[in-house]
């Protein structure tokens, strides 16, 4: 959804690349061996990163686990010292996934049996580690042959090895496949996406659109300017040695140079700075916000725009709505750590009234949608979503759309949002919208982000820069035609 962290589903998952037929060879374990196996392969210790990442690799992607579940799982079994770099590994093979299980399977003579998938999992994370972290190719082989061990597959050492001493000869050699592999590869996107976002906006722009998808998203700050400003904010982190730039388009925002714990940012237990991703910020130029008005935040968790509006303008009668009581504690936390107030509210905005027809001044539609602007963040999204996901999803967009707007009063303004880059959801949703309600204008956006669609604004996400997200302003004539 286009909130600071959308919900990336939890459908189950592809096999991906499967052709079918080599397996463990003679003399391995039979059925019974494998019943009384330790999870730990034996060794009473917890599992090397290799090996913890192609089990939660397989989770995601074969059991439609979300990796927001998987991974506290799989910290918890490694080693203090392993569990950020499990965390991290997980996210780039997911990032790169689509890319890596097809060098996969050029690599090899024959696929895997199916009953074998952690092995190809594992070598998944061995490409990665092969092509995206620094050490030695020798180091990444010999701890992919070990990992093998630790998952019960003393069969598939010598293929895990193998095999990634081939990939090794070829990043030497200058000669991966990879340059000539099908542009939903190149894009690192599941074919059903691509074709989306190829249809939308072209091949070639597809495929930059994936790439840049694949990139590590940027970690950025939102300046609480009515305690401080930006520029002086940011000396102060420069004291602590915490390199930051301004944003490219949001007034407030400051980009880190390097990613850290919230609690070493100075004033964010106090309120004074949050983080939000550059393109989230951009709402509350849209809002036009004055003091005495109410207004709506819809499916609101877990606050940051909620925050922002409240930051901008402490003055009107804020309303926060979500479908979970555990997503709207996200939203109190947030108003409790700066200090404001909204009215909170739990309720499925599809089929419960939450007030009186024309009661806002202002709504936020901030709708539930893919999330596909956000998949650097939630690389997890390309393996759970699919393509009846997004019928559904628009549907459901209409009915919140019709229903928010029997809540504007005439006059009024709603801003239109998701953190979507897929025009089914943005721009042709408006459309239809317009289409049938005469007593909705469309407002021409003044500013100098995006790309201007027939309606609103797109924008695309940006290397070290904000996230794909849409936004359309609307409002309400005072008088219908």
């Amino acid at each position: 959804m286009a909130t600071d962290e959308p919900n990336s589903g939890s459908n189950r998952g592809p096999n991906q690349g499967s052709k079918g037929a080599a397996g463990p060879r003679r003399g391995g374990a039979t059925r019974g061996d494998r019943s009384r196996r330790r999870p730990d392969g034996g060794t009473g210790r917890p599992r090397s990163p290799e090996a913890l990442v192609a089990e939660g690799l397989l989770q995601v992607v074969e059991h439609g686990r979300s990796l927001d579940q998987v991974l506290p799982e799989l910290t918890g079994r490694a080693q203090a010292a392993h569990r950020s770099v499990v965390q991290a590994m997980s996210y780039e093979v997911l990032r790169h996934y689509e890319q890596l299980a097809w060098w996969r399977d050029q690599l090899l003579d024959r696929a895997l049996n199916p009953r074998a998938v952690d092995v190809g999992m594992l070598l998944v994370v061995g490409l990665e580690r092969l092509t995206g972290s620094k050490r030695e190719p020798s180091r990444v082989v010999n701890a992919a042959v070990h990992a093998a061990r630790e998952l019960n597959h003393n069969w598939a050492t010598g293929l895990v090895n193998a095999v990634l001493r081939r990939a090794v000869r070829q990043v030497e050699a200058g000669e991966t496949p990879l340059g000539a592999a099908p542009p939903a590869v190149r894009a690192r996107l599941p074919d059903w996406l691509f074709g989306m976002l190829a249809a939308d906006w072209g091949e070639e722009r597809a495929v930059e659109i994936g790439e840049r998808l694949a990139t590590h998203p940027p970690m950025t700050l939102r300046v609480n300017a009515t305690v401080e400003q930006p520029a002086s904010y940011r000396e102060r982190l420069a004291q602590l040695s915490i390199e930051s730039r301004p944003t490219r388009y949001a007034p407030h925002g400051l980009t880190l140079t390097t990613p850290l714990d919230v609690e070493r940012l100075p004033g964010f237990g106090q309120g004074e700075v949050s983080v939000q991703d550059e393109a989230a910020q951009l709402v509350v130029g849209l809002m036009e916000l004055a003091a005495g008005q109410r207004v709506l935040d819809a499916c609101s968790a877990p606050g940051g725009k909620t925050l922002a509006m409240l930051d901008a303008e402490p003055d009107v009668a804020m309303t926060a709505v979500d479908i979970a009581v555990t997503r709207l504690a996200r939203v109190q936390d947030n108003l409790e750590r700066s200090g404001h107030f909204a009215e909170l509210v739990c309720a499925d905005l599809t089929g419960e009234a939450i007030d009186t027809p024309g009661a806002f001044d202002r709504i936020l539609a901030d709708v539930p949608c893919s999330g596909t602007g956000v998949i650097r963040r939630h690389p997890d999204i390309k393996r759970l979503r699919r393509p009846e996901d997004i019928k559904a999803l628009v549907e459901r967009q209409a009915i919140i759309l019709e229903r928010l707007w029997t809540l504007l009063r005439p006059g009024g303004r709603l801003v239109y949002a998701t953190c979507s880059i897929l025009q089914r959801e943005n721009v042709h949703q408006v459309e239809a919208f317009l289409d049938t309600h005469p007593d909705a204008v469309a407002v021409p956006m003044s500013v100098d982000w995006g790309e201007a669609q027939a309606v609103g604004r797109q924008l695309f996400p940006e290397v070290d820069g904000p996230d794909g997200f849409y936004y359309a302003v609307l409002e309400k004539r005072a008088e219908a035609r």
